[in-house]
């Protein structure tokens, strides 16, 4: 049932975004205000660890950030590889995640689906101004994502999976860096 809820929310929410709309609420919770250096348009670099513990160069992607639910919910869409790549039909990865402040929780409370995928995936989260941080369950791996070096034109993210053996440790798998489509 709560898939099926969730499933509602994401098309329901697809029919009220407006991409391009760049500008939260000022209604909003102060949290909201920390994704707004995310809003806009990115060119992306990628690269993941391979099995052999060497960091290889991504496909690359392009990102667009924009608020949605009269500028109290931030959502994105994600799609790899960019656009400007030409490749073969079927071959581009399109996702798509929406975010929305719950006050009670004092968290992120996030969703993520994509055309590979093909199922929806649970985030929450905890912001300030320097810094976003989301845990949920990916690819099989308790996960990790962190944005940092929040700039005007520029950030870093990074995804880690969570040791099976020893929780306290983590192991960076997945890094991009934004730049900003001028």
């Amino acid at each position: 049932m709560f898939k099926l809820f969730i499933s509602a929310i994401i098309f329901s929410s697809l029919s009220l975004a407006q991409p391009g709309n760049y500008q939260i609420n000022p209604t909003a919770s102060k949290e909201a205000h920390h994704y707004a250096p995310l809003l806009g348009e990115w060119e992306i670099v990628d690269s993941s660890l391979n099995k052999d513990g060497m960091w290889v160069t991504g496909s690359g992607a392009d990102w667009n950030w924009y608020t949605i639910l009269d500028g109290h919910a931030i959502q994105d869409d994600w799609i790899q590889p960019s656009m400007s790549q030409k490749i073969g039909s079927g071959k581009r990865q399109f996702g798509t995640n929406i975010r929305i402040y719950n006050p009670n929780t004092k968290q992120w409370e996030q969703i993520w689906a994509s055309s590979q995928g093909k199922k929806i995936d649970q985030f929450s989260a905890t912001s300030t101004n320097k810094q976003i941080i989301m845990r949920g369950f990916y690819a099989g791996n308790e996960s990790r994502v962190t944005f940092y070096n929040l700039k005007e034109n520029t950030f870093d993210w990074k995804m880690e999976f969570q040791s099976k053996k020893d929780t306290t440790i983590w192991k960076e798998v997945y890094r991009i860096h934004g730049k900003r489509k001028q």
